[in-house]
């Protein structure tokens, strides 16, 4: 029998079933057998992790079909369109599973013969930003706006910091069980690991509706500040621009504020 290696990044990326719904799987294959194939790359499993573990588990003959990619990042937009045509998904399922695509697409940069190579450099071979064209082409593939994709790849890396402490954190939130506002993404992008941890914990033993309290409490105390100290500049700055003024300082003063008011929209 082929060896058939469980690669624990691809498994990862997939939403786990509830046990109420792999009972039902198990209880299904028992009674008809395991009739679609598991997909492999090599000998790596990339379609089929449910099916293969009852295989395991009971004993059961199972076929398999091989399938070839350039790199590891191709084979994750694979699993990822897979799942989209495949699944029913929940809105927070649809979102990750985007930001996962927008990741690996950035990753790969394909050279003069169309081969897939990996690399850090998030330009294009053109020297054009990578992140504006992967999100440009993705959001017509997915019929979404551009920031939507990129607001996607920011949830995806909050689920994937939360599912390496707690799956069933993870899970909880891709299922909908578990709403999680923009604040609390930030939060946990920009926090600690300790503050992931804590996040993670809260929504395992059911007390996260506490802490977005305290969350929420602690970002309205900070945008009241910001708020204040930002109008109370523009109040000043402009009343002396009233007085004596060129049409290019306004501008240079308007812009500063501009840019302040985006940075505080940004993380609403």
């Amino acid at each position: 029998m082929q060896e058939i290696i469980i690669d624990k990044h691809f498994q990862f990326l997939l939403p786990v079933l509830d046990e109420e719904t792999f009972s039902g799987l198990e209880a299904m294959i028992l009674e008809n057998g395991i009739r679609d194939p598991l997909v492999l790359w090599g000998n790596v499993l990339i379609d089929g992790y449910n099916r293969h573990r009852i295989a395991m588990e009971h004993n059961l003959p199972f076929k398999t079909v091989s399938m070839e990619f350039n790199s590891r990042d191709d084979v994750v937009i694979w699993i990822i369109k897979n799942q989209i045509v495949r699944r029913n998904l929940t809105t927070y399922q649809l979102r990750y599973f985007r930001g996962l695509h927008f990741h690996a697409e950035r990753r790969i940069v394909r050279n003069d013969e169309g081969i897939n190579q990996h690399s850090e450099v998030n330009r294009q071979n053109d020297g054009k930003p990578q992140t504006q064209s992967t999100a440009r082409k993705l959001a017509e593939q997915y019929n979404v706006s551009p920031s939507t994709i990129e607001r996607d790849s920011r949830l995806a890396d909050a689920l994937i910091a939360i599912g390496e402490v707690s799956p069933e954190a993870k899970q909880s939130i891709l299922s909908g069980e578990t709403k999680i506002t923009r604040k609390e993404l930030d939060a946990i992008l920009s926090g600690s690991e300790n503050v992931v941890t804590d996040i993670a914990e809260s929504i395992d033993n059911g007390t996260f509706g506490e802490r977005r309290s305290d969350l929420v409490s602690d970002t309205n105390k900070s945008l009241d500040s910001a708020f204040t100290r930002i109008s109370g500049l523009i109040e000043r700055e402009l009343k002396g621009l009233v007085k004596a003024y060129t049409p290019a300082e306004v501008k240079s003063a308007l812009r500063s504020h501009i840019a302040t008011l985006e940075d505080i929209y940004k993380q609403l």
